[in-house]
């Protein structure tokens, strides 16, 4: 049987006798003869493999001894100073052939594609790592930057994205924001306005402004609709803006009106009546870990100071009617959920405005001015601060001012005994659910979670 002719359809075919020599070598190939295969014949097939292969020579001998054929074995064959040759061989014996026949197929056309998809692998890798990095920068940026922002899906008008200065104009958490419509944002009343003004700027291409009253907190805020097309459709950006707040103080002052309070040498901020912060000094900044003036603008002096609700109603209440107020004994809650005692002092000032505003001095207290106290249980605990009031509030005012503590106390523990569940909670307590979260709201309490 003429070699050529056993050798069609392989790569390279060997003539080995029973002890395992190469009789012979076809190959159609000119680059194989690179790795010597001429000098084969006459050598043991052992020998013209790599060291790791050894086994696998063997094993195809044995295999096609007992079997008659063998399975296929990866062998590689060295190649000096350059790339070994991988070769699969199957081993086989013809009936009245004295040697047996093993046809390899060249596995360097394989380990090529191999190397290229390996080599494309990485590159997607480096692509997917670079991607991931970027989106991370944006999302940093994104959420520190000082312009609210809002991604609107142009066809559902639900969020799809935003930051966290546009959920603290809206009064609405960002994790609440994402996922529900920019409709329900604004108030009953002025919801058919917003959708005319997203209707038009989606079908014409062009910008449009409107002015909405938040749902939330009834703020007046300004938004500026501008619509992009993405992914095949038109969304729209949201810029929202609260014009009083970017005046950085109300009745039309200036922030250069509160440059002295950074020469103040305590924590110092102005609120009016209602306890809207108006400014703030860096000093109070680094009290409640808050990362710029504009995080704190506009916001409720309630987030941050007094250890109930009490404080800081007592607090303007006395303000209102006296003016001045002076040891004011409190708490300073910070944006990392620690809290620590302080006393305030505030007074009037005199802004030019029909509504007062106020400049709030906080102290720290020194652990020697803590008053030594041992509460026993919860009830205690709750009530604490009303016990540190006396002496400092009329108990008229005190009484009538505790109804709400005790209310919202009461709010509370219900949420708690039924696990969030506002429905159960309403009737716990003998609530319509529509007073349960006009409570809720007035408390502050939306997001309490039932858990103490």
């Amino acid at each position: 049987m003429s070699l050529s002719l056993a050798s069609m359809g392989a790569d390279l075919t060997l003539l080995v006798d029973s002890s395992g020599s190469v009789i012979d070598v076809s190959y159609f190939d000119s680059a194989i003869a690179r790795f010597g295969v001429e000098d084969w014949p006459g050598r043991s097939w052992a020998d013209t493999v790599t060291r790791e292969s050894l086994d696998k020579i063997q094993n195809l001998i044995d295999e096609c001894t007992k079997k008659g054929a063998s399975r296929s074995h990866q062998v590689n064959h060295p190649g000096g100073r350059g790339a070994d040759l991988p070769i699969e061989y199957v081993l086989r014996r013809i009936e009245g052939f004295p040697y047996m026949i093993a046809y390899g197929t060249d596995l360097r056309k394989f380990a090529e594609v191999q190397q290229q998809l390996i080599q494309a692998q990485f590159e997607l890798e480096r692509e997917y790592r670079r991607v991931r990095e970027s989106e991370a920068r944006y999302r940093v940026i994104y959420q520190k930057m000082d312009s609210a922002l809002l991604v609107v899906d142009g066809e559902t008008r639900r969020i799809i994205d935003g930051n966290a200065t546009a959920g603290r104009i809206l009064g609405v958490t960002l994790s609440k924001l994402v996922g529900d419509t920019l409709i329900s944002q604004a108030e009953r009343d002025h919801r058919e306005r917003l959708t005319e003004a997203l209707s038009e700027s989606r079908a014409l291409g062009q910008s449009r402004s409107v002015t909405v009253a938040a749902a939330a907190n009834g703020a007046s805020i300004e938004l500026q609709i501008s619509p992009y097309r993405e992914n095949g459709k038109i969304n729209q950006l949201v810029s929202v803006s609260n014009p009083a707040a970017d005046e950085y103080a109300m009745g039309g002052m200036s922030s250069d009106k509160w440059a002295w309070t950074e020469a103040v040498p305590e924590a110092q901020l102005v609120i009016d009546a209602k306890g809207a912060v108006y400014s703030v000094n860096g000093r109070f900044l680094d009290m409640i870990h808050v990362l710029g003036r504009n995080h704190a603008i506009g916001r409720n002096v309630n987030n941050w100071l007094g250890a109930s609700s009490v404080d800081m109603q007592v607090l303007s209440n006395r303000l209102r009617d006296e003016g001045e107020v002076r040891q004011f004994l409190t708490v300073v809650r910070d944006e990392m959920g620690s809290s620590r005692p302080v006393r305030l002092s505030a007074t009037r000032i005199e802004a030019g405005s029909e509504d007062p505003l106020y400049s709030v001095i906080v102290t720290e207290q020194s652990s020697r001015d803590l008053p030594s106290t041992t509460h026993t249980n919860g009830v205690h605990g709750a009530t604490s601060d009303f016990s540190e009031l006396i002496g400092r509030v009329p108990l008229k005012e005190l009484i009538r001012e505790s109804a709400d503590v005790i209310e919202k106390l009461c709010i509370e523990a219900a949420l708690t005994q039924t696990e969030n569940n506002r429905a159960a909670a309403a009737d716990l307590l003998g609530l319509s659910r529509q007073s349960l979260y006009l409570k809720l709201k007035r408390y502050g309490l939306e997001d309490f979670n039932g858990r103490t």
